[in-house]
């Protein structure tokens, strides 16, 4: 998979593990986009679907923020931010059944990466903290 909606990736990448249990599913995803169906992390845990979520972890919903600032040119955001409280990904995971780890430095991805596509037992997350840019 290379792209979709918003919202699209989490359950995708399980449907696409379904229909092929022999292939390698590494699924990148922004946190707002994770946000809208967040809880197929579940479905990929009870069906023990090998999947490896990343999740680039910008606090927030960037994208909006930049389709809403080109659009009424302003830097107004209600709602868009992960904060107070922020979103614990890897706590999230955890809760529901997926072994996961947060990325703070780039020296840590290959490693986790190589240790999430090491277990082949179910799906995995890894939580990569990524700039927030210029929101």
């Amino acid at each position: 998979m290379a792209s979709g909606g918003i919202g699209w990736g989490v359950p995708a990448a399980c449907g696409v593990q379904a229909a092929y249990p022999d292939r390698q599913v590494i699924a990148v995803i922004g946190d707002g986009s994770s946000m809208y169906s967040i809880q197929a992390l579940w479905t990929a845990a009870n069906q023990r679907l090998p999947i490896n979520y990343v999740i680039c972890d910008n606090g927030g919903y960037r994208i909006i923020k930049e389709r809403l600032y080109a659009f009424h040119g302003n830097e107004n955001f209600i709602g868009m931010d992960f904060k107070e409280p922020a979103v614990d990904f890897v706590g999230l995971a955890k809760s529901l059944g997926l072994p996961s780890t947060r990325v703070t430095n780039h020296n840590e991805l290959v490693p986790a990466l190589q240790e999430a596509l090491d277990n082949r037992a179910g799906p995995n997350l890894i939580s990569v903290s990524v700039d927030k840019g210029r929101f």
